[in-house]
C-alpha cells in the first residue's frame, strides 16, 4: 500500500458508521500497535482501540465527517496532512468551540510496509 492510500483508509475510518466498517479500513492502514493521540485523548493503541474512539465520536457528533484537506508530506518514515471534521452539531475540542466545522493537523510514522505507526493530532 502506498502512503497516500493508507491516509485514504484512515480517512475512511473516521468516516465510518459502523464498528465493522471502521475496523475493516483500519485493518488495511493501521499496524497492530499503532497508536493514535489528539489534544483530548489519551494514547489510544491498536485497531480496536481506534473502533471504540471513533464510535464513542459518533455518539458525541452522530453524522460527523472528517476529510483530507492537503496532500500528504512526507520524508523517511514520517508525513505531515491537514484535514477537516464536519458536524451537524457543534464542535467543542479542549474548551474551543470550533461551530460545525473542526481543522486539524496530523503527523504520521509510517512502518515499512506504510502502515500507520503513530499520529499525533493537533487541532486548529
Amino acid at each position: 500500500m502506498e502512503r497516500q492510500q493508507a491516509i485514504a483508509e484512515y480517512a475512511a475510518a473516521w468516516s465510518g458508521n459502523d464498528a465493522e466498517t471502521i475496523a475493516a479500513a483500519f485493518a488495511r492502514c493501521w499496524a497492530p500497535a499503532g497508536t493514535y493521540t489528539d489534544t483530548v485523548t489519551d494514547t489510544v493503541v491498536g485497531v480496536e482501540g481506534m473502533v471504540q474512539l471513533i464510535l464513542g465520536m459518533r455518539a458525541q457528533y452522530p453524522g460527523f465527517t472528517l476529510r483530507p484537506t492537503s496532500a500528504l508530506d512526507t520524508h523517511h518514515n514520517v508525513g505531515r496532512f491537514s484535514w477537516l471534521m464536519t458536524s451537524p452539531e457543534p464542535i467543542v475540542a479542549a474548551g474551543v468551540d470550533y461551530g460545525r466545522e473542526l481543522p486539524g493537523v496530523d503527523f504520521v510514522e509510517f512502518a515499512p510496509d506504510n502502515r500507520i505507526t503513530r499520529i499525533v493530532g493537533f487541532f486548529g
